[in-house]
C-alpha cells in the first residue's frame, strides 16, 4: 500500500503532525511580529521626531532597513549552514524578544534616539539573521518528499495569515496597551517562536533524504533489490 499523501499524510502521523505545528507555528509567530512592527514602525518613528514630515519617517524607516535588515539577511544567506538553520531561529527569536522587550521595559527608552535606534535596528538584523528567512527554508528541508510541498504550502498559508493578525491588531493594541505594551506583547510571541522552534530537528549538513527519514527506506529497498540480484547458492 503507497504511503499518504497530502493532507492525510499529516493526520495520520503524530510526527509529521508535530513537525507541520513547529514549521507552521513558527511562521504565524514571526509574520504577526514581523509585519505588525513593520505596518507600526511610522507610528514609533514619530513618537521620536513628532515634528518630521512624511518624506523623513519614510526616510528613517529606509535608512533603518538599510542599515539593520539587509546586512542581516545577507549574513543568514553566507553563514546559515555553518550556524546551523533551527540554530539560527532560535537564537533570531530569542534576541528579537530582547530587543523588543528592552523597549518595553526601560523607562524612556521611546524617547532616547540613539539607544532606541540601536535597540530597534537589532531587532530587525536578528529578525533577518534568523527567522525571516529559516522559516521559508525549515518546510522545504524537513518533510519527506511526498509532501515536501504540501507541508511548505500549509506552514506559508499559516504564516500569511499571521501576517494578516498583527498588521489589523498592532494599531488595535496600540491604542489600548501603548506602544511599550505592544512590544511587551510582541516580545512574548517571539518567546513563543523560540520555543516552537525546539520541536523542530536540525537539518544543517544534513541531506534531505536523512532528515526526512527516507534515507532508512532507501537503504532497505537498496538491500532488498542486492538479494533478489544475487544468485541462489547451488544446491
Amino acid at each position: 500500500m503507497p504511503a499518504p499523501s497530502g493532507l492525510r499524510a499529516f493526520l495520520t502521523s503524530r510526527r509529521l503532525l508535530v513537525l507541520l505545528a513547529g514549521t507552521a507555528g513558527c511562521w504565524f509567530l514571526l509574520d504577526y511580529a514581523y509585519y505588525g512592527n513593520t505596518i507600526s514602525t511610522p507610528q514609533i518613528i514619530a513618537l521620536l521626531t513628532p515634528h518630521a514630515s512624511q518624506t523623513t519617517t519614510i526616510a528613517i524607516q529606509l535608512a533603518i532597513f538599510a542599515v539593520a535588515a539587509v546586512p542581516g539577511y545577507v549574513l543568514a544567506i553566507a553563514r546559515m549552514d555553518r550556524f546551523g538553520h533551527r540554530r539560527l531561529q532560535l537564537a533570531g527569536f530569542i534576541m528579537m524578544g530582547a530587543c523588543f522587550a528592552v523597549i518595553g521595559l526601560v523607562p524612556g527608552m521611546t524617547t532616547m534616539v540613539v539607544p532606541f535606534l540601536l535597540a530597534y535596528g537589532l531587532s530587525y538584523f536578528f529578525t533577518e539573521f534568523g527567522p525571516n528567512v529559516t522559516t521559508f527554508v525549515l518546510p522545504g528541508e524537513l518533510f519527506p518528499t511526498r509532501i515536501r510541498a504540501t507541508g511548505h504550502g500549509i506552514s506559508a498559508g499559516v504564516g500569511k495569515l499571521g501576517a494578516f493578525i498583527g498588521v489589523f491588531l498592532f494599531p488595535v493594541l496600540q491604542q489600548s496597551l501603548g506602544l511599550r505594551g505592544t512590544l511587551l506583547l510582541t516580545a512574548g510571541i517571539s518567546a513563543l517562536g523560540a520555543l516552537l522552534t525546539l520541536v523542530l530537528p536540525e537539518p544543517a549538513g544534513r541531506s534531505l533524504e536523512e532528515i526526512s527519514g527516507e534515507a532508512d527506506v532507501i537503504a532497505a529497498a537498496e538491500l532488498v533489490i542486492r538479494d533478489a540480484a544475487e544468485p541462489a547458492p547451488a544446491g
